[in-house]
């Protein structure tokens, strides 16, 4: 494993980045605010959190079926919804816990949801989402914004092309909601609710094919939402450094021979979290360890 794939793996999930170790070792957002991502089985959702990171704010990812104690564990700033495989209106098909939306009011938390996860936010809150009727929209494809949007108002085109994949789509929206956008065959693809600040995109922002789609989530995360883009993963490497010294020593970091990449370091340093012996092992080659 890479140290960049090793990266990603530790920052995605683990409740280690949600709180305080017994080891002492910090969680990784402690001092930042976090962005939460809900997987529905997108295979976009990783470049949704790299998206996030490259705008400098914190993001980890959890299942779709995540727990409300485990959402609420992390204590998130933002959520984001996934796109996903499924059809909401199917039974049986992902969706949040039931009291998600609840929750997110009183807190004030923005929601966001992307392809499936605007589905499920009109399905769940007493929306409509059928077939398409024209079979649903594919590939690249201009969108109309309409006037007035609040997730919109950066935008210096009426008409942007954006990536889409889709076979549902909202039909009725729920008391309260807007559609902001529609596509060129009439769908609705942009809907918002400013009051309880819950948006939703049916296409994908995250991808380089949807013009001015990094620009979209930073307005929502950064103005919207009110976020503050002072996150790197430079940091984390550096803070993790610390902590490896802080807990065996600068000049005993990784004396093992064996600790030269990130799967050894699992059996030099059982005790560090995964960003740690990533740090661990990067210290063990700077001290000329390891191959």
């Amino acid at each position: 494993m890479s140290a960049n794939g090793a990266t990603d793996t530790a920052v995605n999930g683990y409740e280690h980045a949600a709180k305080k170790q017994k080891t002492g070792v910090t969680s990784l957002h402690d001092d930042h605010q976090c962005v939460l991502v809900l997987d529905y089985g997108s295979q976009y959702t990783q470049l949704i959190c790299r998206r996030i990171r490259e705008i400098g704010v914190f993001s980890i990812m959890f299942p779709g079926d995540a727990s409300m104690e485990r959402i609420k564990g992390v204590n998130p700033k933002v959520v984001i919804l996934s796109g996903g495989p499924n059809s909401v209106h199917v039974e049986g098909s992902p969706r949040v816990p039931d009291d998600f939306f609840s929750y997110c009011s009183e807190q004030s938390i923005p929601v966001l949801g992307i392809c499936y996860g605007m589905q499920l936010i009109v399905q769940m809150l007493g929306g409509t989402v059928g077939s398409g009727v024209v079979g649903g929209e594919y590939g690249r494809m201009p969108i109309l914004i309409q006037p007035g949007s609040r997730l919109y108002s950066f935008q210096d085109s009426s008409k942007p092309n954006v990536w889409m994949s889709h076979g549902d789509e909202a039909t009725q929206l729920p008391e309260g909601f807007h559609v902001v956008a529609k596509s060129e065959q009439g769908a609705v693809v942009a809907i918002e609710h400013q009051e309880r600040r819950i948006f939703g995109l049916q296409y994908h922002p995250e991808v380089a094919h949807t013009e001015q789609g990094t620009d979209t989530l930073r307005h929502f995360l950064l103005d919207i939402a009110g976020l503050t883009a002072d996150w790197s993963m430079a940091e984390v490497l550096e803070t993790q450094l610390k902590l490896v010294e802080q807990q065996v020593g600068a000049a005993e970091a990784c004396s093992s021979s064996r600790c030269h990449d990130v799967q050894q370091c699992w059996w030099c340093c059982p005790g560090l979290t995964a960003v740690s012996q990533m740090a661990c092992a990067q210290q063990a080659s700077q001290f000329g360890r390891g191959s």
